[in-house]
């Protein structure tokens, strides 16, 4: 089941919790940010789950597909 997570407009540690509260139901989650530093961090979190991460994206708006 694929999964959208609406993180624009906060900031670290809230887009990281709010992934944190889906992961374990989707096979597939699209995770919208609006920094490079929570790229990082959830990327970072979402790969300990077993996630492979892509994104895509500038400064302001990155979408991240996270697939397991």
């Amino acid at each position: 089941m694929k999964i959208t997570v609406d993180a624009l407009g906060f900031s670290c540690p809230e887009p990281v919790l709010k992934l944190r509260q889906v992961i374990d139901d989707a096979n597939e989650i699209e995770l919208l940010v609006d920094s490079q530093v929570c790229v990082e961090n959830c990327k970072r979190f979402a790969e300990s789950k077993g996630f492979s991460v892509a994104v895509e994206g500038k400064t302001g708006l990155y979408t991240m597909t996270l697939t397991k």
